[in-house]
């Protein structure tokens, strides 16, 4: 089958939705699939186009059997006024559809989503080329842009929402992370028959629960006897980690706990300010690890945390969640209730969750499963079986393999409406 897969993010990158598109793709073409990629240029989470991959408007690469296009986009330094991410999102759009236009012919196209236009880029390309496209729907964008504050109710969300439709309804298929996604395309009217449930992966190859975590701590100066609280991954407004910071305010008194954001993102240097302004030892900041470094970093946590703003209710499960049950740790989740995050915790049995932009709730909180090692141990590893019946790659994977061979007859289908599509 060819494959021409559309997405904003792909490796190097190794946060967000890069893994997962670039894990796809790659066991795709080890299948004997030929699959071709066009993406942007590695900015993300720095939001800032990496060394060695500026100054270019195009590349082309083969990467493990996969044929990756590169093409330039606008890149904001903070992606949070409406103006920008239009930019952002359309500059890569319009990009995109121009170079997937010269990559020859494809069965279908597969999309990532957001930023939404990839989708609307999908649909062009597919009448083109005589192919249909499948989207995985990464993130609701309106219901986003509207819990984090870059749109409010009115006009644009109701014309946004329109757009998503359209995209949904021209789709063959939409991947859904999780039920909550398809609970909610179903109120809005998509057709039940047009969603499909594929998760991402958590970590489970490379994380193991019992690695040893003191070289870790070594490397860092954190001592043997410190409680470890972690928070890894986006430092952006959704995360809201001004709230963590807060947190650590609320039990500086606590010598012996520490605080620790990982990661790399829009709200990094205000969070550092606030660090530096009210004078905490008790909380620091570290830059994204290496892989190779990821299972000690893992494994020397005694709680891992996951904190979100209070608008959000969103219906998809965050990364960082997969994989902190593949580390097999406990969670501590300051999220809404509504979340699918809280949901999935619940499922699991596998964290606390507070209320979010609740400070002392959630410093509580930790406080109170600090003293109780015996309730972190179970769950820790309620965490991690959860993860191995539900989130391991081999599984994910074999559940996108059924779905491809599923859209076989309607290629044949496609091939047949579209003659032309031979003659691209």
């Amino acid at each position: 089958m060819r494959i021409l897969v559309l997405g904003i993010n792909y490796t190097p990158e190794r946060t967000s939705v890069a893994p997962f598109t670039t894990g796809l793709c790659e066991h795709l073409a080890a299948n004997g699939n030929e699959v071709t990629v066009v993406t942007a240029f590695p900015y993300y989470p720095e939001w800032r186009v990496w060394d060695g991959y500026r100054g270019s408007l195009y590349r082309k690469e083969s990467i493990h059997g996969v044929t990756v296009h590169r093409v330039a986009h606008y890149v904001p330094r903070k992606p949070s006024r409406l103006i920008e991410r239009l930019a952002y999102d359309i500059s890569f759009t319009v990009n995109c559809f121009v170079a997937a236009l010269f990559t020859g012919r494809c069965d279908i196209i597969y999309c990532s989503c957001p930023p939404p236009t990839v989708a609307f880029a999908a649909y062009l390309l597919g009448l083109i080329k005589g192919a249909g496209y499948v989207m995985k729907l990464t993130d609701l964008a309106s219901d986003a842009a509207l819990a984090t504050g870059i749109m409010k109710p009115g006009f644009a969300i109701r014309l946004a929402r329109i757009f998503e439709a359209f995209s949904f309804r021209k789709a063959q298929a939409v991947i859904c992370l999780c039920q909550g996604f398809i609970d909610r395309l179903k109120e809005r009217g998509i057709q039940e028959e047009k969603l499909r449930l594929i998760s991402d992966w958590g970590d489970t190859e490379n994380l193991r629960p019992g690695a040893e975590g003191s070289a870790f701590r070594l490397a860092t100066q954190l001592s043997p006897e410190q409680f470890l609280v972690f928070h890894t991954g986006n430092m952006g407004k959704k995360q809201k980690l001004m709230n963590v910071v807060s947190a650590a305010e609320a039990s500086r008194s606590e010598p012996d706990l520490k605080w620790i954001i990982v990661g790399q993102g829009e709200e990094k240097d205000q969070l550092q300010e606030g660090i530096s302004r009210r004078r905490l030892t008790n909380i620091m900041l570290l830059p994204l690890q290496p892989a190779e470094s990821l299972p000690e970093m893992y494994s020397s946590a005694d709680l891992l945390l996951l904190n979100q703003a209070a608008a959000v209710e969103d219906a998809v499960i965050p990364s960082k969640l997969l994989t902190y049950m593949g580390a097999g740790r406990a969670v501590v989740a300051a999220v809404s209730e509504k979340s699918e995050a809280a949901r999935q915790i619940r499922r699991a049995n596998c964290g606390v969750v507070v209320p979010p932009e609740n400070p002392q709730a959630l410093a509580e909180a930790v406080l109170a499963l600090r003293k109780d090692a015996g309730l972190r141990q179970k769950l820790g590893a309620n965490a991690r079986t959860f993860a191995e019946i539900h989130f391991t790659k081999a599984g994910v994977l074999d559940r996108y393999d059924e779905f491809f061979r599923s859209l076989r007859p309607e290629l044949k289908d496609l091939s047949t409406a579209h003659p032309a599509a031979e003659n691209d």
